[in-house]
């Protein structure tokens, strides 16, 4: 449950919000479990903020600064989060529904069993990012960017990874069937134990696939 005086701060608007962030930027609000409907929130900083299990529904949320957020089992519905940063911030579990993601910098985020099949997500920064069993079942990933990302058991079956950068990725035992990866960076990748049935290889890519993708 958020905590009182900190709900009070947040209800007096942005501006106000972000001054009273601004004394302290070591401060870690507590909103858990927040309800928030049809608000418009651009530019609020929500960094180091603890917002497990709220649900946002129709949040102008452009630009926001998420840095170190908790957001362990929030759901986005209906959202705008265009050039949002989530840096660091922990969205395991999170839902997001219907929810606008263009230019979000996901880097170093735990994102861990989140869903993200059929969703468009071009050009995203994962870089560095947890994302253990993440979800990208039929997504458009095109040229995103999963450097040093973890994705374990990650599911890419029919993903579009066109031009994305894989680079140093651990793709231990992910399903990687039937997805394009013709032109996706898969230096020093690790592909141990991952499913390529059907998975759109350059040549190049065949030919190397019995040895470790050398870092460049």
């Amino acid at each position: 449950m958020a905590y009182n005086e900190h709900l009070k701060i947040f209800k007096m608007g942005v501006k106000a919000w972000n001054q009273w962030k601004a004394t302290d930027p070591s401060i870690s609000p507590d909103l858990s479990g927040l309800r928030l409907t049809k608000a418009i929130l651009t530019g609020i900083n929500f960094s180091n903020t603890d917002l497990r299990q709220a649900v946002f529904t129709e949040i102008d949320f452009r630009r926001v600064n998420f840095n170190k957020a908790y957001l362990h089992s929030a759901t986005f519905l209906k959202c705008d989060l265009r050039d949002a940063s989530f840096d660091h911030a922990d969205l395991s579990y999170v839902r997001f529904i219907d929810t606008l993601l263009d230019g979000v910098k996901f880097t170093n985020a735990v994102l861990n069993e989140v869903d993200f099949s059929q969703k468009v997500l071009r050009e995203i920064d994962f870089s560095g990012a947890n994302l253990f069993r993440a979800n990208f079942t039929s997504a458009d990933l095109t040229k995103s960017v999963f450097r040093g990302a973890y994705l374990s058991e990650a599911n890419f079956h029919m993903a579009n990874l066109q031009q994305t950068d894989l680079r140093e990725a651990n793709l231990m035992g992910a399903n990687l069937s039937q997805a394009y990866l013709a032109d996706a960076r898969l230096e020093g990748a690790v592909i141990t134990n991952a499913i390529l049935d059907g998975a759109h290889l350059s040549l190049k890519q065949k030919l190397r696939l019995w040895f470790t993708f050398p870092s460049k």
